[in-house]
């Protein structure tokens, strides 16, 4: 017994249409395509609208007028394409940028750093045996593998010290392939989920 539900049968048909990349490109393949990215583009500019209205508009009629410099920076974002006043454009994006490196400094140095370097050490301490071997085998990797992208000592690449970055070399290539593995079982699991929908929702055979 096949669903009669039309919105079943349009996810059914786009999945099919995705799908059909795989053997070759063709026109249903390209239909489906610009059609997600026009509903994806639809869907971006309504959500931009709502968080104007909510975020923005609602906030300067309830006297809160510090939101007031916020549409006007986004105003003048579209003065870039007015010939005479182009110039204008250049306050927001200074804005916009120096705001992002801003943030952007202070998370990269707490995320990127600190979190990473108290997540490798940390684990040591513990007194399992199975956690102990994990948080060695991780701290290992992580020490040889910044050793491999040290260039300003030459020494440390050759003779028997010159072992330590190409054990790291070889933990990244690990790493590599495990995260590749991770991201083709992790597509395949989403795809498993595509056809038990068109078997189960679709067609109702299981």
């Amino acid at each position: 017994m096949v669903s009669v539900d039309p919105q079943i049968w349009i996810a059914a048909f786009f999945t099919i249409a995705a799908t059909s990349y795989a053997f070759r490109d063709n026109v249903v393949f390209k239909f489906a395509e610009n059609t997600f990215i026009g509903v994806a583009a639809g869907h971006t500019i309504v959500m931009g609208v709502k968080n104007i209205r909510d975020y923005g508009w609602t906030h300067i009629m309830q006297g809160e007028m510090i939101y007031s410099v916020a549409f006007l920076l986004g105003i003048l974002l579209y003065a870039r394409f007015h010939r005479d006043y182009y110039w204008l454009y250049r306050y927001p994006i200074a804005f916009l940028v120096g705001n992002g490196i801003g943030i952007s400094i202070r998370a990269a140095i707490h995320s990127d750093f600190i979190v990473q370097v108290a997540a490798t050490a940390s684990p040591l301490i513990k007194s399992d045996a199975l956690g102990t071997v994990n948080a060695l085998i991780t701290f290992v990797g992580v020490v040889t593998s910044i050793s491999h992208f040290i260039f300003t000592q030459e020494k440390i690449h050759e003779g028997a010290i010159g072992i330590v970055p190409k054990i790291g070399r070889w933990m990244m290539l690990l790493a590599f392939g495990a995260s590749f593995g991770n991201t083709v079982m992790s597509r395949f699991g989403m795809y498993q989920g595509r056809i038990i929908f068109l078997l189960r929702e679709w067609l109702q055979i299981i």
